[in-house]
């Protein structure tokens, strides 16, 4: 509610221009304002509203890196797979996966050659090893190895979608030579070997 008062200024007659105190009634007390002005054309319009905004709050879900994820490959092979391959006659050196001028000529003979006669063959190459060692350093090597021959073989012209690498470590051993057996160097080399199986 507004009060309206007008105070004439000066003396004798009257002052058209007087001053003009609108008191608000607002929370807290009393407001005051003076105005002047011409009294014939005072008109006020005095409106004091308290508004409350309410607090806007949003939900945010956070994902947080637990573990690392990765990409799987799997491929479709023909359902009669050999159990054994035929052995080809590469020595590796204990320890080592790499493929020398002996063993490059010894996979042009007998897996370059069936792949260029048979274009629908399908090769897989597998790599063992002994069970000197870890098994995990094992299963490593052995992948390491199918993996060289593998990519020898795409750097002579072969689709990488005819070869399939699989490393076995020492779980396909030729004889009792595992773990904590004592065998010869010549025992343990007959584990060391890289066979292919054609389907």
């Amino acid at each position: 509610m507004s009060e309206l008062s007008a105070n004439p200024t000066g003396s004798g007659g009257f002052n058209p221009f007087v001053d003009i105190q609108v008191a608000d009634n607002l929370e807290g007390g009393i407001h005051y304002t003076s105005r002047k002005t011409n009294a014939s054309l005072v008109y006020f319009s005095i409106t004091t509203r308290k508004i409350s905004i309410p607090a806007v709050y949003k939900d945010v879900t956070k994902k947080v890196l637990v573990k690392k994820g990765g990409m799987k490959a799997w491929r479709e092979v023909p359902c009669t797979i050999p159990e054994r391959g035929k052995v080809l006659p590469i020595h590796y050196a204990l320890g080592s996966a790499a493929l020398n001028a002996s063993a490059k000529r010894i996979i042009d003979r007998y897996v370059l050659k069936v792949l260029e006669n048979d274009l629908n063959a399908i090769v897989e190459i597998g790599s063992h090893t002994d069970a000197q060692g870890s098994d995990q350093f094992n299963l490593t090597l052995s992948e390491n190895r199918a993996k060289n021959v593998v990519e020898y073989l795409i750097s002579k012209g072969v689709d990488s979608s005819r070869l399939i690498g699989v490393g076995y470590g020492e779980t396909k051993l030729l004889n009792s030579c595992t773990n904590g057996v004592s065998c010869s160097d010549q025992q343990h080399l007959t584990n060391r070997r890289t066979e292919f199986k054609v389907f």
